[in-house]
């Protein structure tokens, strides 16, 4: 079974997490090192920083194959390709509530998905393709995915619980489902610890011949995180050399070294990535398996270089600032310059984000309207 590493991707999402470069190159050197499959080098379109990184990434000329994270957009699948990356991550989801967020019919949504598929095999990009929230989706959907996925000539194919809902249980009744027409091993999974089960479910997946499974160290992640590459390492190989045990060991200190640990210990209910945000921002149930309330918790929405337009708007909102199309276009290329940037709280939102959108303001002399009014909490 093959594994596949997304600390330096998925793992900076996790609330309190930031790497710099220099950091995110020792950690691929200790993962190359430790024979791991595949890489996740980031998402390039969503910071100039992250863009950065992956660059320096590529030169180090790493055995394991890096993979760069994009959405369905020409665009960003040209900014991996431009970056020297070979391999591409590709993400949507197909079911009910997947295809509701963003207004589609599911044929417009395979238009979409076979366009950005056949535009990256096209650009010489080989691709792995993942099912969003694929845990929530009906076995006849992800079989129709899959197999057109197939028919398009994506590399690999992924199965993501996007909101940590599998138990083992769940993937024993999956794998009876489909594995006659897609068998596991031709999937990788992607499973999230919101319910403390991911890397039992990873194991289960692997027992049925899981082709790869994703994990990072310290299982960081968006909110609880996922599996833990040290766990899925001595679960899957068993006893580790004394070698490995001290890479690992190093991968683990860096990481550590890397955390807010104020931030890191309110991380189950956060939400950083700006896609993230805005599926809470529709409907908190697209990137929640329960309600944060219910479980004597609340819910973090996160400024910083990760946030997206529909995050910012709504944050400008009810910092009382109403910004016209091009201010905020320049507010967010700020926010996503500013490379550690990762506040909560409310009241020290708003002081960044008026003091950011004066300076817009000022310099570009635009006649933009401000409302103030007591802000309530995000979300």
């Amino acid at each position: 079974m093959e594994l596949l590493d997304t600390t330096l991707r998925e793992g900076e999402q996790c609330f309190g997490v930031f790497f710099s470069i220099e950091t995110k190159k020792r950690i691929a050197r200790l993962l190359d090192a430790l024979r791991i499959d595949f890489i996740e080098a980031g998402h390039p379109a969503a910071a100039p920083s992250i863009r950065n990184a992956v660059s320096e990434l590529v030169r180090l000329d790493l055995r394991s194959r890096l993979i760069g994270h994009s959405r369905l957009e020409r665009s960003e699948i040209r900014m991996v390709r431009d970056l020297g990356l070979k391999w591409v991550g590709l993400f949507a989801g197909v079911n009910r509530a997947c295809l509701a967020r963003y207004g589609l019919t599911r044929e417009s949504a395979y238009r979409r998905i076979s366009d950005s598929v056949r535009y990256a095999k096209d650009s010489g990009l080989q691709v792995r393709f993942t099912c969003e929230d694929a845990s929530r989706s009906a076995p006849h959907e992800l079989v129709e995915l899959y197999s057109r996925l197939r028919e398009l000539g994506a590399d690999r194919l992924s199965y993501a619980d996007t909101v940590g809902a599998d138990t083992p249980e769940r993937i024993c009744q999956l794998h009876q489902a489909i594995h006659e027409e897609i068998p596991f091993s031709r999937l990788h999974f992607h499973f999230h610890n919101d319910r403390g089960r991911a890397l039992d479910n990873a194991m289960k997946a692997g027992e049925f011949g899981a082709q790869c499974i994703d994990a990072s160290i310290m299982g960081i992640g968006e909110r609880s995180g996922l599996a833990s590459l040290e766990d899925a390492m001595r679960r899957s190989l068993g006893m580790l050399n004394a070698g490995d045990q001290a890479l690992l060991h190093q991968a683990e200190c860096l990481v550590a070294e890397s955390i807010n640990m104020r931030h890191f210990s309110r991380r189950r209910f956060a939400h950083k990535s700006g896609i993230h945000i805005h599926g809470v921002l529709c409907d908190p149930a697209h990137y929640e398996v329960e309600d944060p309330a219910a479980t004597g918790d609340e819910r973090t929405i996160v400024l910083s270089k990760l946030i997206g337009r529909a995050g910012l708007r709504r944050m400008l909102i009810r910092s009382g600032l109403v910004a016209a199309e091009e201010v905020l276009e320049q507010l967010l290329e700020t926010v996503k310059s500013d490379e550690f940037l990762e506040l909560s709280d409310t009241a020290e939102i708003r002081r960044y984000l008026e003091g950011r959108y004066r300076r817009v303001l000022n310099a570009a002399q635009t006649g933009i309207t401000t409302a103030w009014y007591a802000a309530p909490a995000f979300l």
